[in-house]
């Protein structure tokens, strides 16, 4: 299939400035340290079946695809609604492999044992699942165990207020972040916590308002049961009408997985989204989709958890010639605090599109690694908003090849690739089909300059399945996709990054 030229666009200036040099490089993520952290066997008491979910921790702090051969691999997807009919939901699992792989689903809830399914998927394909599997329960959870080979995994929520692809965790974590909430005009926030284990896990849950940051009584050892899926919908916890809602949770015993569901309803957000939180902070947050255009509003949303204040610089790639000359924002995160920067109110910033890079300038982080960042847009047609919230790629998770498992929608801006170093790069996407991974028609050798941006376009026709992008120097790709139901505006999720696996430490002796 050849792609037309209206289906591709470069968005990118004809240099850049000696000083942006230098900032792009500064902030440039060079190394991909994973370390293994521990690991066990959790035995699923329902069914007798033992399940190694190997834990590990990487400098990414966001799934990825592993670049080596592992004898397992496991999703830990988020959570779906289960008990309104008017949503639908759905599993992705992608092998791009040349073999046939298996895997076993086990589907949790609450108040119920886990349901647990085998399934194949051939080589060079992928399958769907209904992520709810029968179960009726507030929300159901997925863990997606693939056995001998690599494999990858979404989860597709199809919401009347728009649709959303959420990515799916590779283990649950002790400590997860979301910094952009929002409970005005009664719009709804639940933070819905997974726990895949046989073991209790009790978390510590803190919330930063604009006025303060909280503890409720209520929130504070926090028991999640076993093989349990919990949702807790925040104007119930005390922050009803709150335009400024960050959230910290702390596994004091155990680990989870947590998400946040969205459904605004006003105040100049409309819509529907779900995401995985960040399971760090990090010091550096990279956006690939910067945008400033008639109508819209950007906004950047920067949560501090940390005990101490951090100095931050927020730099601009592309959109322009006179872009080049941005000088870097800089400002404070003070500590337990969020921080919002309107994109649309610094008047050097040109209308069009841009990378965003948002890193901390402290040499000593003393007790954290950094903050959290979140980018919020709202686009405008006549009287009707859409929102999307979108995640920073973290520290160390540029790539070289990014994975979109359940593919993209047709628009012509479907991929949004950044080039994070002071390179030039090639860019080239392709889609797995029968007969492998196979370059689209047009989008093979894209120019993508030092520090550029790229829009990329797909057109309607082609089938569901996934994308790969591959680069010559780390990139960050993220997806607007398409909200479904004739829904103005883009939702927003970053693809998955290919990063090497991470290897065993050795006990000392």
């Amino acid at each position: 299939m050849k792609l037309g030229t209206n289906f591709f666009r470069s968005e990118t200036p004809s240099h850049m400035t000696v000083r942006q040099v230098v900032m792009v490089v500064a902030v440039l993520a060079a190394s991909f340290a994973l370390v293994i952290v521990d690991g066990g066997t959790k035995k699923d008491e329902s069914n007798g079946s033992a399940v190694d979910f190997t834990e590990v921790s990487t400098a990414a702090s966001m799934p990825y695809i592993s670049t080596v051969d592992a004898m397992t691999t496991n999703w830990f997807c988020p959570g779906v609604p289960a008990n309104d009919d008017t949503i639908s939901s759905n599993l992705v699992i992608s092998n791009a492999s040349e073999t046939d792989i298996s895997a076993t689903v086990t589907l949790l809830s609450t108040g119920q044992s886990p349901v647990v399914n085998a399934v194949s998927i051939p080589a060079r394909s992928h399958i769907t699942l209904d992520a709810r599997g029968g179960v009726s329960a507030q929300f159901v959870s997925a863990v997606v165990e693939i056995i001998g080979s690599q494999g990858s995994v979404e989860q597709i929520v199809r919401h009347p207020a728009g649709d959303a692809i959420v990515l799916c965790a590779n283990q649950p974590e002790a400590d997860w972040y979301f910094a952009d909430g929002f409970t005005g005009a009664d719009s709804i926030e639940q933070i819905v916590m997974t726990n895949p284990y046989v073991d209790a896990t009790v978390v510590d849950i803190t919330f930063v308002t604009a006025d303060a940051e909280r503890s409720p009584e209520q929130l504070q050892g926090f028991v999640l049961p076993a093989n349990s899926v919990v949702a807790l919908s925040m104007d119930q916890q005390g922050a009803r009408n709150e335009p400024i809602l960050a959230v910290s949770i702390h596994a004091s015993s155990g680990r989870l997985v947590a998400s946040r569901v969205q459904h605004y309803l006003g105040q100049g957000r409309l819509g529907y989204s779900m995401s995985l939180g960040a399971s760090s902070m990090s010091t550096q947050w990279w956006f690939s989709d910067g945008e400033k255009f008639a109508g819209n509003t950007e906004s950047l949303v920067i949560y501090n958890p940390s005990s101490r204040d951090r100095s931050l610089s927020v730099v601009f790639v592309n959109g322009s010639d006179s872009a080049n000359s941005i000088e870097p924002l800089l400002i404070t995160a003070p500590a337990h605090r969020v921080v919002t920067v309107d994109t649309g109110a610094i008047p050097s910033l040109p209308a069009g599109r841009y990378g965003i890079i948002v890193s901390t300038n402290d040499q000593d982080l003393g007790d954290s690694t950094g903050v959290v960042v979140e980018q919020v847009i709202n686009r405008r047609d006549g009287n009707t908003v859409a929102t999307s919230v979108v995640l920073g790629a973290p520290h160390n998770s540029g790539s070289t090849m990014w994975s979109a498992p359940s593919g993209v929608t047709a628009s012509d801006d479907a991929l949004q690739i950044m080039n994070t170093t002071s390179q030039e790069a090639t860019v080239s996407v392709l889609q797995v089909g029968p007969a492998g991974a196979v370059v689209l028609g047009g989008l093979e050798a894209l120019v993508l300059p030092a520090g550029g941006v790229l829009s990329v376009g797909v057109p309607p026709g082609l089938p569901d399945a996934q994308i790969i992008v591959q680069a010559t120097t780390t990139v960050v790709v993220q997806r607007l996709l398409l909200r479904g139901h004739d829904l103005i505006g883009r939702s927003a999720v970053l693809a998955l990054p290919h990063l090497p696996s991470p290897q065993p430490v050795e006990s000392a002796p």
